[in-house]
C-alpha cells in the first residue's frame, strides 16, 4: 500500500511484471480475459501477486510476459545457458512440447515505456508474436550466434518425471 500511495502522489504508474505461467497450458495464445489456472506453486504465487497488486492499486499496469536477453553473472538466463553450452561444444536437450511467446528484453522495455507514456493501466500481455517450442527457440539462438544447432537435442516434457509440473503451452496473445 505504501508503494501505491507513493506512486499516486507522484502521478507515476505502478508497473508490475508478471509471468506466462498463469494458465493451465491446455490452449494456445491465452488472452488477458482468460482466468488464471496455474498448475504449480510458482504460477499460483504470481496469480496471487497480480490479484494483490490490482486490489491495492487498480490503476496499475500489470504486464504478463516471458523475456529473454543477457542475464547477470549471478543468474544466467535461459538464452545465456543455451549460448554458453553451445560455445563449449556441449549438448543440451530442449523440449519440443513446451511452447511460449518470448520477447527480447529491449523490445519489452520499449513497449513498457510506451505504455507508461500513454498512461495505460490494467492487465496486458507484452510478448513476441511467434509461438515457439523451447527446442525451436534454442535452434533460433544457435542460428543467430552461428553456433552448432546439432548440439541441441529434442526432448519431451511429458517424458520428464523428475520436474515440477508446468504448463505445456504458455503462449500469450499479444
Amino acid at each position: 500500500a505504501n508503494v501505491a500511495q507513493a506512486c499516486s502522489r507522484a502521478t507515476l504508474p505502478l508497473v508490475h511484471i508478471s509471468t506466462d505461467h498463469l494458465f493451465s497450458g491446455d490452449t494456445s495464445f491465452a488472452d488477458e480475459g482468460d482466468s488464471p489456472a496455474p498448475v504449480n506453486v510458482y504460477g499460483r504465487m504470481k496469480a496471487e501477486a497480480e490479484s494483490r497488486v490490482l486490489d491495492t492499486y487498480p490503476e496499475a499496469l500489470l504486464i504478463r510476459t516471458n523475456f529473454y536477453g543477457w542475464g547477470p553473472s549471478y543468474r544466467r538466463s535461459f538464452s545465456d545457458v543455451i549460448i554458453d553450452r553451445l560455445r563449449l561444444g556441449r549438448t543440451l536437450t530442449l523440449f519440443r512440447d513446451v511452447f511460449y511467446t518470448p520477447i527480447l528484453i529491449g523490445a519489452l522495455i520499449e513497449a513498457i515505456h510506451e505504455l507508461i507514456r500513454l498512461r495505460v493501466s490494467g492487465v496486458l500481455h507484452v510478448v513476441g508474436d511467434e509461438r515457439l517450442s523451447k527446442y525451436d527457440f534454442g535452434l533460433k539462438i544457435a542460428n543467430e550466434f552461428d553456433l552448432d544447432e546439432g548440439l541441441i537435442k529434442p526432448g519431451l516434457l511429458r517424458e520428464e518425471t523428475s520436474l515440477v509440473r508446468r504448463p505445456y503451452d504458455m503462449s500469450l496473445s499479444n
